[in-house]
């Protein structure tokens, strides 16, 4: 939160003061700057990349029931998407589809059938361009509004919850979110879909999903689709209970209180 990125600001410049005053005559008065300002960058670098940090803005990695959420990010995908509904709704699972707004645009009819299935849909910005966190605030504003006006046709609401691409931060995304009244979803189960093969995929997901997980999938990946039904009939096994349509309308009508 903004604090947070003050206090840090301010600590590190009351700190190199101290310094200066301290160590202006030492031979290590550079080595003891390097190291105010180094600890200063760390943790900003850390709440750039760490959204459950909240450096920047307020996060959302929990749910508030004990029901585990699983969140898909990326899609729609004409493969996959179809596959991961389709398990979905044989276990009566309702999951946050975090769409990219060119996507949908290319396959309309997987949008329509996400949401006529009871999911509910976030907001991944129009492009998901991997230089989302270098735009400045205007260009951060387009991609989330570019978004907004693509899923208008299906939506009676504007998406008021956001993921970033990749998952950071900063000053000006905070910014565009604040004006627009958006909260940020995040994850309490990072399943690393993008790097594991399956069988620890399905290691992974299994050893770390607990009551009121948000979990952190990707619904462009052949893999994701391969093991989510094991994934699934597994945690059901082990006593997690995942959301339902009902649910998931409950979550969102806490979070947007």
């Amino acid at each position: 939160m903004k604090w947070k990125h003050r206090l840090n600001i301010l600590v590190a410049l009351s700190t190199l003061l101290i310094v200066l005053l301290v160590f202006w005559n030492s031979p290590y008065l550079w080595l003891w700057i390097a190291y105010v300002i180094s600890n200063f960058l760390l943790i900003l670098v850390f709440g750039i990349v760490f959204l459950r940090f909240q450096y920047f803005y307020p996060t959302i990695f929990r749910n508030v029931g004990k029901e585990v959420i699983l969140t898909f990010d990326d899609g729609p995908d004409p493969v996959v998407t179809p596959r991961i509904l389709d398990v979905l709704k044989k276990h009566g699972i309702h999951a946050i589809f975090f769409a990219i707004g060119h996507k949908v645009e290319e396959h309309p009819e997987i949008l329509k059938r996400i949401i006529s299935e009871g999911h509910t849909i976030g907001n991944h910005t129009q492009n998901h361009s991997i230089f989302f966190a270098m735009l400045n605030t205007e260009k951060v504003g387009k991609e989330i509004d570019a978004f907004s006006e693509t899923l208008k046709p299906f939506l009676a609401e504007k998406p008021f919850i956001f993921r970033p691409p990749i998952g950071y931060t900063n000053p000006k995304i905070a910014r565009a979110l604040r004006r627009r009244r958006m909260k940020i979803i995040a994850w309490s189960v990072r399943s690393y879909d993008s790097f594991k093969n399956k069988e620890a995929l399905l290691d992974r997901l299994i050893k770390y999903t607990r009551p009121s997980s948000i979990v952190l999938l990707h619904d462009n990946l052949v893999q994701t689709a391969d093991i989510l039904e094991d994934y699934i009939t597994e945690a059901k096994r082990n006593g997690i209970i995942f959301a339902n349509q009902e649910h998931l309308k409950k979550f969102i009508h806490e979070i947007n209180k």
